[in-house]
């Protein structure tokens, strides 16, 4: 018997087994990290680097007011009648009722797409392209680059660096952006981490506004 190959053999045996428990971590660790980042406890929007949009509601319901099956039926007709007429850019990547507590996951190619579903405005690209569209950036807004201290600056201020990109929405939600956020808009605002903006009008009854986040 050659024991020099079977030497040889059990080494590249031991050494297969390591490498694939190496790239089970890894992705197991992927695999968690793309859960934890929508596992949230308020209604948030999340722009991707690519363009598209996930977006989960979460809802406190009157376990008295609400069915299961029936918001189901509801979500489930809402999205076979605009995928007939836009073809599959929007998915439901999840939805449950947890406690008196509704999470829905969903998944958007564009934010044309989350405009159409939700008819809630929303707008992504650089700021060159934000004016092209018809965005006026004549406003207040307030850098928060610097400390967690709002400092307010000018539009033309905000202008200044046209490489920047500019998420624009009118919905009280929380926003998280592929980046560090710069400047937002308004004074329902709040920084929420550098990469996340919380919009929260202080008259719950008001019409949300538009807001402006603006990032690198």
């Amino acid at each position: 018997m050659d024991y020099s190959n079977r030497a040889d053999t059990e080494v590249k045996e031991e050494m297969r087994k390591i490498l694939f428990a190496v790239i089970f971590i890894l992705c197991a660790g992927m695999l968690s990290g793309c859960s934890s980042k929508t596992d949230v406890d308020t209604s948030t929007v999340f722009i991707e680097k690519k363009g598209n949009i996930i977006s989960v509601d979460v809802e406190h319901l009157d376990k008295d007011y609400y069915d299961t099956e029936e918001l189901e039926e509801y979500i489930t007709k809402h999205l076979e009648e605009y995928t007939q007429e836009h073809g599959d850019t929007v998915e439901q990547a999840s939805f449950d009722i947890k406690d008196g507590i509704a999470k829905l996951k969903m998944e958007y190619d564009s934010c044309e797409d989350y405009t159409g579903f939700n008819g809630i405005e929303l707008y992504t690209g650089n700021i060159v392209e934000a004016q092209a569209a018809g965005y006026d950036f004549d406003t207040d807004f307030y850098s928060v680059s610097d400390s967690d201290e709002k400092k307010k600056v000018s539009g033309d201020e905000v202008l200044k660096d046209d490489e920047c990109k500019a998420a624009i929405i009118k919905a009280n939600v929380d926003v998280q952006v592929p980046g560090t956020v710069l400047y937002i808009s308004g004074e329902d605002t709040e920084m929420v981490g550098n990469n996340t903006v919380s919009i929260v009008s202080a008259d719950a009854n008001e019409e949300a506004h538009l807001t402006y986040i603006i990032y690198r």
